[in-house]
């Protein structure tokens, strides 16, 4: 398939700390649906703001499902921190996907690709991170740059993420508990489309195919060195989870197994036992609140955002 890359500015948005947000066109079909919710078009855009500094790095935000770039800016403070600091910032249009993940690397790799050529950006200062779908983007493209160095653009200097599911086999029990209990009609919806996706996609459940399932999972709990997570093993990972029993069980009628933070302790542990002295999981309690204002562990809010710039920081100038 042709793809064509012409990038223009196209205005700039805002103003933070006296950086020049710009919104920048990709010539780029859409044709595998990385970026829905934004009706029928198929542009793919991404926002950028360049320190009026030296660049030490480029960090990169992605998107949850479904989550608009614009939201994604409404929620966070992270990239005005960053630019401050002298990091470039990057906000890509990404926000659903391909199971193979080959259409959203393509569409990062030219992105990547374009600001290292303009900027001058070291291949090796980039941080990747995002909430749910979008730190399983950020995981997947670190582990795939490791697997197989020579298929993508650069690899990960680090990568942090937000209450991302990571173990294909737990989540598929997870939607078949969550279509059961029926409570949620967005959870139930939800569960059943991952469900007959995977089912389709793999064949069966995680019973009948087990090694299908972990050759697609960041971590797998009881594989050996947790599945793919053993190409994370000098990686540093830093991981935000929230833990709001409370919530669990009284809005959605779930409990601990129904918690993402379940794989997300499991894989640090692994890393750690494998002498990942870099990957940490911070876990917050009740931080969670959507942009709507609603309480929900699974948003950005759990993050501690000056945290997560020093991590960034002391990454970038090793």
């Amino acid at each position: 398939m042709k793809k064509r890359l012409s990038m223009l500015i196209l205005f700039g948005i805002t103003f933070c700390y006296g950086q020049k947000m710009e919104k920048v066109t990709v010539d780029y079909l859409d044709t595998n649906d990385i970026y829905v919710n934004d009706e029928d078009s198929q542009s793919l855009h991404y926002y950028k703001m360049v320190p009026k500094t030296d660049i030490i790095g480029a960090l990169v935000i992605l998107p949850s499902g479904g989550e608009s770039t614009e939201d994604l800016l409404k929620q966070i403070t992270l990239h005005e921190l960053a630019v401050k600091k002298g990091i470039l910032v990057i906000i890509p249009s990404i926000n659903w996907g391909t199971d193979s993940r080959e259409a959203e690397f393509s569409f990062l790799d030219k992105i990547f690709d374009e600001v290292v050529r303009k900027y001058k950006v070291s291949k090796e200062n980039f941080i990747l991170g995002g909430l749910s779908s979008g730190g399983i983007i950020s995981l997947t493209y670190a582990e795939n740059a490791i697997k197989n160095p020579n298929k993508l653009f650069l690899t990960p200097k680090g990568i942090f993420a937000l209450d991302a599911p990571l173990d294909q086999a737990r989540f598929y029990k997870y939607c078949e508990r969550e279509i059961k209990r029926n409570f949620s009609e967005a959870g139930a919806s939800e569960a059943k489309w991952i469900k007959n996706n995977w089912d389709t996609l793999y064949g069966g459940s995680p019973d009948q195919f087990p090694e299908k399932y972990i050759d697609a999972s960041i971590f797998s709990y009881g594989a050996k060195d947790g599945g793919n997570a053993k190409y994370l093993k000098n990686m540093p990972i830093r991981m935000y989870t929230d833990l709001d029993v409370n919530w669990l069980i009284n809005e959605r009628h779930r409990d601990l197994y129904d918690w993402n933070g379940i794989d997300i302790v499991g894989m640090i542990n692994q890393l750690k036992i494998m002498g990942n002295n870099n990957a940490s999981v911070i876990i917050s309690q009740g931080k969670g609140v959507r942009l709507n204002g609603s309480k929900n562990p699974h948003s950005w809010s759990i993050m501690d955002t000056e945290d997560c710039l020093n991590w960034i920081l002391n990454l970038l100038k090793r």
